[in-house]
C-alpha cells in the first residue's frame, strides 16, 4: 500500500515537473480560450506548430463574414510586413486572399475561427510560417537598411570634406543626395536626416554668389566665378560644376537649345568659349548651379515646400551673358554653281541668292556671285581679277544624282556637292567640307530640283559659318 501511494506521488511530480518544462504562456493560452471561447492559437500562436516554424494571428471585425474575412487577410499582411521591416504590398494581399498562403514566406492559414456578437462578424487567422525565410527576410531588410545608412553617411561625411577644401557645390550636391535618401527613414541618424541637412544646404546656398566677371560679346566668351562669403573676404568656390544654357541652330535653320557643364579652377573661375559651333550669331547665355538633378529628386520624392525654397535658392544664383558675335573675317560673297544630271553648269542661280540671304539674315554682309565657271580655283582667279572687294568667297558645286519618278505623281531629286571657303586675298582654304548630300520630293521636277539644292545649302551653310566667324 505504502508502496502504491510512493508510486503515485512519483507521476503526479514528474506530471508537475513535465507542466513545468512546458510554457506558462502555453498553459495560460488554454485557461484564456476556454474562459473567452476564442482558440488557444489566439493567445499563443506558436503554440504546437514545430520547431521550424513561426505563427502570427490575424483579425478582422466587419458587419458581414466576407469584409470581416478581408479585413482579417490585411491584419495579417500587415503584421507580418511590421516582423520584417517593410511593406509587403497589396500583390501579396492578393496572393493571400485568393489561394491562402503567400509563398514567399511558405506562409499558410492553418486554422480559422469566426464569432458573432451583437451584430458583428469577428474572424480570426492562424498563420503559420517557414521561420528559416522569415529570419531570412528580415536578414536581408537589416541588410538593406544598414547599406542605406552607410550610404547617407558615407555621402554626408564626403560632402564635409568638400567644404574643408572650398568645394561647397560639391558638398551641396552630396548632401541633397543624401537628403533624398533619408526622407522619411526612421532609422537614420538625426544628424544625418533631411530636416538637419536642410538647414545645412541652405546656409550653404545662402553662402556662395555666381557672378559674370568679364565679357565680349563679339566674341561670345565670358569669365564666370563662383565665390563664398567669408567673415572677412571671399574665397574660392573650387570643382564647382556650372551650367550653361544657350541657343543654337542646326543644319535645317530651326532653334534649339542646348547646354555644357563648366568646372571652376582653383580660383573659382572659368572662361565661356563657344563650344558648340551652331551657337545663335546673337543670344544669351545662362549660368546656374549644376543641382537640377538632385533638387528635381527632391521635389518629386520629398517634402515639396522645403524642396522649393532650396531650388529659388539655387535658381537665384543665375547670372546671364548677352553677346552679338561679328564676322571677324569681313564681308563674303557667295557662289553656288548648280550641275544638271549630265554634269553641265546650268547657271541657275536661285540657289546662290538663296545661300547669301541665310547670311545675311544671320548678320553678315553676304553678296552673291553669279560664276559660270566649274572649278573653284577657276571661279576664286575670275572673283580676285573683278572689281569685287569681299574678303572671303565660298564656293560650292552641287549636282543632280537620282532622278525618281513615285506612282503618285511626285518626284524624288537626290543631290550631292562640296562646299569651299577661300581667303579672298591670300587663295588660302579655310574650310573645305567632305561631299554633303541631299534630296527632295515635289510635285514637279523643276520644285524638287529646287528643294534638294536649298536642303544642300542648308548643310553648306551650317558647315561654312563654323569656319566664317
Amino acid at each position: 500500500m505504502k508502496g502504491n501511494t510512493l508510486k503515485r506521488l512519483a507521476i503526479a511530480l514528474i506530471l508537475l515537473f513535465l507542466l513545468i518544462l512546458c510554457s506558462c504562456s502555453s498553459i495560460g493560452a488554454l485557461l484564456r480560450s476556454n474562459i473567452s471561447g476564442l482558440p488557444y492559437w489566439y493567445y499563443s500562436p506558436e503554440m504546437g506548430i514545430g520547431r521550424s516554424k513561426t505563427a502570427l494571428v490575424g483579425e478582422g471585425k466587419a458587419s458581414t463574414q466576407r469584409q470581416a474575412t478581408l479585413l482579417a487577410y490585411a491584419d495579417v499582411v500587415q503584421t507580418l510586413s511590421d516582423m520584417l521591416g517593410y511593406d509587403l504590398g497589396q500583390e501579396v494581399y492578393r496572393e493571400l486572399s485568393v489561394l491562402g498562403t503567400i509563398t514567399e514566406f511558405g506562409l499558410e492559414i492553418q486554422d480559422e475561427f469566426s464569432m458573432t456578437q451583437d451584430g458583428e462578424v469577428s474572424v480570426y487567422l492562424h498563420a503559420v510560417m517557414d521561420e528559416a525565410l522569415i529570419d531570412q527576410a528580415t536578414t536581408a531588410e537589416r541588410k538593406r537598411r544598414a547599406e542605406t545608412a552607410r550610404t547617407v553617411e558615407s555621402l554626408v561625411l564626403s560632402g564635409d570634406d568638400f567644404i574643408k577644401s572650398g568645394q561647397e557645390l560639391r558638398a551641396i550636391r552630396n548632401y541633397l543626395q543624401a537628403m533624398a535618401i533619408s526622407y522619411g527613414l526612421d532609422y537614420i541618424d538625426a544628424e544625418y536626416s533631411f530636416d538637419s541637412l536642410y538647414d545645412v544646404v541652405v546656409d550653404l546656398l545662402d553662402s556662395i554668389t555666381l557672378s559674370l566677371v568679364s565679357g565680349r560679346p563679339a566674341n561670345a566668351t565670358c569669365t564666370i566665378s563662383l565665390q563664398r562669403k567669408g567673415t572677412f573676404l571671399s574665397a574660392a568656390v573650387t570643382s564647382a560644376e556650372i551650367l550653361a544654357t544657350f541657343d543654337a541652330v542646326d543644319t535645317k535653320g530651326v532653334i534649339y537649345e542646348d547646354s555644357f557643364v563648366f568646372v571652376t579652377d582653383q580660383n573659382g573661375l572659368f572662361t565661356f568659349n563657344t563650344i558648340n559651333d551652331a551657337l545663335v550669331r546673337t543670344g544669351t547665355v545662362v549660368f546656374s548651379l549644376n543641382l537640377g538633378d538632385e533638387l528635381d529628386v527632391l521635389l518629386q520624392s520629398t517634402d515639396a515646400a522645403k524642396a522649393q525654397v532650396l531650388k529659388d535658392l539655387a535658381d537665384a544664383k543665375k547670372v546671364s551673358f548677352d553677346y552679338s558675335r561679328v564676322y571677324s573675317r569681313g564681308d563674303i560673297a557667295v557662289s553656288v554653281i548648280e550641275h544638271d544630271t549630265l554634269g553641265y553648269v546650268t547657271g541657275v542661280t536661285d540657289t546662290t541668292d538663296y545661300l547669301v540671304e541665310k547670311f545675311t539674315s544671320d548678320g553678315a554682309k553676304a553678296n552673291s556671285y553669279y560664276a559660270q565657271l566649274d572649278d573653284e580655283e577657276d571661279v576664286l582667279y575670275d572673283f580676285q581679277h573683278s572689281d569685287r572687294t569681299e574678303a572671303c568667297i565660298a564656293i560650292i558645286r552641287v549636282g543632280q544624282t537620282t532622278r525618281v519618278d513615285s506612282n503618285t505623281g511626285n518626284v524624288y531629286v537626290g543631290v550631292e556637292g562640296l562646299a569651299t571657303l577661300f581667303d579672298c586675298r591670300t587663295s588660302a582654304v579655310l574650310y573645305k567640307s567632305d561631299v554633303i548630300y541631299g534630296g527632295a520630293f515635289a510635285p514637279s521636277y523643276d520644285e524638287a530640283v529646287q528643294q534638294a539644292f536649298r536642303k544642300l545649302a542648308d548643310i553648306a551653310y551650317s558647315l561654312l559659318k563654323v569656319a566664317y566667324v
